[in-house]
């Protein structure tokens, strides 16, 4: 009999670690037959639009049950942000497709669950422009990597099985078309812990400052990073970080990250991009080779749930693969 749920606890499944492996085996084979040696890029989110220096600076009217980690009243951290695209290939920004916002808070005081290898004290977010996941649990992703990375055969025969079209659904939803990336709204999707063991959070960005720049044009297949550059010349930029509190273990799971939370979500700092000119080959490079993942985090924001714990040591063994071979030391 399973024990009912409680706020903040994780419920591991059989077989993670074994099917976590098997999402590692598979991504690795996949990145070895698409990419030439020196020139391998990502999994997920291969386009990088740009890397943009920002702050982030949390509020002073911080409540005292959310002043953990790197939640302490007027702090603010040097960032990285990189905006992308999520499909695997390179594609053009006029097609429907997920968007991603990963953050690299720098210099973050405190003990790290798993240390980036070359900025140690760095706090990162990972989030994409839709609020859940597309499979609910490990065994599901896995089936849902082995056929994307099948080729067309593999999705042939992913698509055939009425138990995945739930999956297939999610993932067409999901994939929009924009005119800018800073007009989205972003989630973490996955959820945290908040410094205690009751308290579980999910994370969002939502912009706040109206945009300056004319309509993009959309002759250009890259227009996303054109935009980027026409509005970070002209203005700063800022977001509104927001956290969601776990209210209820059954209503809002921690282990099922297609089911969206419906609790409310409360600001908690703000994100700053100045302008600046982040177009060039030096800054471009830099974004490519630095990794991110949800585990480089300070204990009390520990990632929560399957999915999480996947990506545990799948962000690190991809990671050191794709930087060996792009002889990144």
């Amino acid at each position: 009999m399973n024990p009912k749920p409680t706020l903040g606890a994780e419920y591991p499944q059989p077989n993670e670690a074994r099917d976590t492996q098997e999402i590692i085996d598979t991504i690795i084979n996949h990145l070895k037959r698409t990419y030439p040696p020196g020139k391998t890029l990502r999994q997920f989110h291969a386009k990088m639009h740009g890397l943009m220096e920002a702050t982030f600076t949390v509020n002073e009217d911080l409540p005292k049950n959310l002043q953990y980690g790197l939640l302490q009243p007027g702090k603010s951290y040097k960032a990285w942000i990189r905006f992308s695209n999520g499909n695997t290939k390179v594609l053009d920004d006029r097609k429907a497709d997920l968007r991603g916002m990963a953050i690299k808070l720098l210099n973050v005081p405190g003990e790290m669950l798993i240390q980036d290898e070359h900025m140690p004290q760095s706090q990162d977010f990972l989030l994409v422009s839709y609020p859940t996941l597309m499979a609910p649990n490990v065994a599901a992703f896995k089936k849902s990597i082995k056929a994307l990375c099948g080729g067309l055969g593999g999705m042939i025969w992913f698509g055939l099985n009425p138990g995945n079209w739930t999956v297939l659904i999610r993932t067409l939803q999901s994939m929009k078309k924009t005119n800018s990336l800073l007009s989205l709204q972003f989630w973490s999707v996955s959820p945290s812990r908040l410094g205690t063991k009751e308290q579980a959070v999910k994370y969002a960005v939502i912009p706040v400052t109206p945009p300056s720049t004319p309509p993009p044009d959309k002759s250009d297949k890259n227009f996303l990073r054109a935009d980027l550059q026409e509005t970070l010349h002209r203005q700063d930029f800022s977001f509104h970080f927001m956290i969601q509190m776990q209210e209820d273990a059954v209503r809002m799971p921690i282990e099922n990250p297609c089911v969206a939370w419906d609790s409310p979500f409360q600001k908690v700092a703000v994100i700053t991009i100045p302008r600046q000119d982040f177009a060039n080959e030096s800054r471009d490079s830099f974004g490519e080779n630095l990794t991110f993942s949800p585990w480089h985090s300070l204990t009390e924001h520990q990632p929560l749930g399957g999915i999480a714990r996947a990506r545990k040591l799948a962000y690190h063994s991809i990671s050191l693969f794709r930087l060996k071979r792009n002889n990144v030391s």
